[in-house]
Parts: C-alpha cells; structure tokens; sequence
C-alpha cells in the first residue's frame, strides 16, 4: 500500500482577481452578455411525469388548463375567439 499522498491544489494555477482595467474593459464589451429580457430568461420544462413548468428567474410556474367537462372544445372556443376578433375590425 502507498502511504505518499498527493497534494492536488499543487497541480493548479493560484488563483487570483484580474486587474481593475480588465474588468473594466469585459464589462464595457461584448463579455458582458446580452441584457436580460424576458425571451433570453424564462424557459419551459416538461417533467417525467409529464407537469409542465415555466421559469423566469428564480419563479417556477406550474402549468395548467382547466375547461369544465361540459363546456365548449378548444376548437370551438378558438372559432369563438376568430369570429369576435373579425366583427370588431368589420
């Protein structure tokens, strides 16, 4: 058995903070990012048990829709929404 041990922090680079004008110059440039907008922040995720959720930031929505077991289609209500929409610019 070997009793040597290895020091692994010895096999890395020290780290330390980048001089002031560098960071400067990353945050006046293209490094910074694009500004955060609701389209580059906010995704969907489709769980193994099949629930959708909606992320933006540190929000999580849990998706769902809720239609009466008598009540009109998704079809029906969409024809409802197109006829409207067609009378008011008539």
């Amino acid at each position: 058995m070997m009793n040597d041990a290895i020091d692994l922090c010895s096999c890395y680079e020290p780290i330390c903070e980048p001089p002031v004008n560098l960071l400067e110059e990353w945050q006046d440039s293209e490094y910074a990012g694009p500004e955060p907008t609701l389209e580059n922040t906010s995704y969907y995720v489709k769980e193994p048990d099949g629930t959708l959720y909606f992320y933006c930031g540190n929000t999580k929505i849990k998706m769902t829709e809720h239609f009466a077991e008598n009540g009109k289609s998704v079809g029906t209500l969409l024809e409802d929404v197109i006829q409207y929409s067609a009378n008011r610019c008539a």
